[in-house]
């Protein structure tokens, strides 16, 4: 299941950069060649850092280490890693942007494109075997109907997938709402702030090894939160940068 999803979340995610790209008169081609920079470096690098955080290790020992990079069983891939792929490949992407406008045109693009695609990845997650919730006893508990499920180790847990998909579809109607009442280009990238922040408080009630964690009450607190959260000032930051620029004139 969690294969599919991937399959299914990218197709979405292609789909919907081809229509609005076509929608708002920008170059799908130029996106299409730039993919493979996206699909590469989230891939090595949440591979990579997962090796890095479990092994300690700074190179690859032995073959079997090579393997865990190159093709990790069981999708072990560390969020921390794809997050900062995903980064550096939009930090190339917009280098080759001149004008502001047509950068804020593509963070709508690929706000709408990586939030809308969450939807299906969170339901396939859901039903898949790893991304499993912390155990409750509470009414929104889910049980799994296979019986060498890894869910079977406890009575029920959260069903994070879902709250994945809910939280995704909630952040995008909210920015889409908001660009219908301002009429205002470049919310997108105020869109992948809260994105961001709604997704690692479904990770925080995640079972997952934790890495660098810093316990702040009852939470604990991990790498993916901690890039996370420099990742969210950062696009705060260009949020309100752009909307200085368009006061002004406003």
């Amino acid at each position: 299941m969690t294969g599919i999803g991937i399959v299914i979340s990218f197709l979405t995610f292609v789909t919907i950069v081809w229509y609005l790209s076509r929608r708002y008169l920008q170059s799908f081609w130029k996106f299409f060649y730039w993919l493979p920079v996206l699909i590469s470096l989230a891939y090595f690098l949440g591979s990579y850092s997962q090796f890095l955080l479990s092994t300690q290790h700074i190179l690859p020992m032995s073959w079997t280490d090579l393997l865990y990079i190159l093709a990790p069983y069981d999708y072990k891939f560390n969020f921390a890693g794809v997050l900062l792929g995903i980064l550096i490949a939009l930090f190339i992407f917009f280098k080759n942007i001149k004008t502001i406008e047509n950068k804020k045109i593509w963070i709508d693009i690929f706000f709408f494109a990586f939030s809308l695609s969450l939807i299906p990845f969170g339901v396939f997650l859901l039903l898949g075997d790893n991304f499993i919730g912390n155990s409750t006893s509470s009414f929104l508990g889910v049980k799994s109907l296979h019986s060498e499920s890894q869910w079977n180790k406890f009575d029920a847990v959260l069903p994070i997938g879902l709250f994945l998909s809910l939280g995704s579809l909630i952040v995008a109607l909210w920015i889409h709402i908001r660009w219908e009442i301002k009429k205002i280009r470049g919310l997108g990238i105020l869109g992948f702030a809260w994105l961001l922040v709604a997704i690692n408080l479904v990770i925080i009630i995640q079972q997952y090894p934790r890495y660098m964690v810093i316990s702040l009450w009852s939470l604990h607190l991990d790498i993916k939160q901690h890039l996370s959260f420099f990742v969210i000032m950062f696009c705060l930051y260009l949020h309100k940068k752009w909307n200085q620029k368009v006061l002004p004139n406003s």
